[in-house]
């Protein structure tokens, strides 16, 4: 069982090409999300049409009272969805800032393969 954590930017709207991956992916795939909208959300709910297991990781906000502290617990957040995964595909955005590079650089660290879209 392979773990395929599959994230992007906000700023995407191509959802068929998360469709058209999700649905090439093998039927024992779990997916693993950030839980964000856009790229994170359409590849759940695709993985959900195929009966895909889905596991995600959304960031605890709560008492986070700075934007420090909310970039902090982001961060984590990316961390473990990167610990829970075999492979992140990532859909950046043209000027390739913020959580999705974050979660990139986490998984490069962590030597798993990585694909850019």
């Amino acid at each position: 069982m392979k773990h395929v954590a599959i994230v992007g930017s906000r700023s995407r709207t191509d959802s068929d090409t998360v469709e058209r991956l999700v649905a090439g992916l093998p039927a024992d795939t779990v997916i693993v999300s950030g839980g964000a909208p856009g790229p994170d959300t359409w590849a759940e709910e695709a993985a959900r049409r195929r009966g895909l297991m889905v596991q995600i990781f959304r960031p605890d906000l709560e008492d986070a009272r700075t934007q420090g502290q909310v970039t902090r617990r982001y961060h984590n957040r990316n961390q473990r969805i990167v610990d829970a995964a075999d492979e992140v595909i990532a859909l950046v955005s043209p000027d390739r800032r913020g959580g999705t590079e974050d979660t990139l650089r986490r998984a490069e660290r962590k030597g798993i393969p990585v694909t850019i879209l």
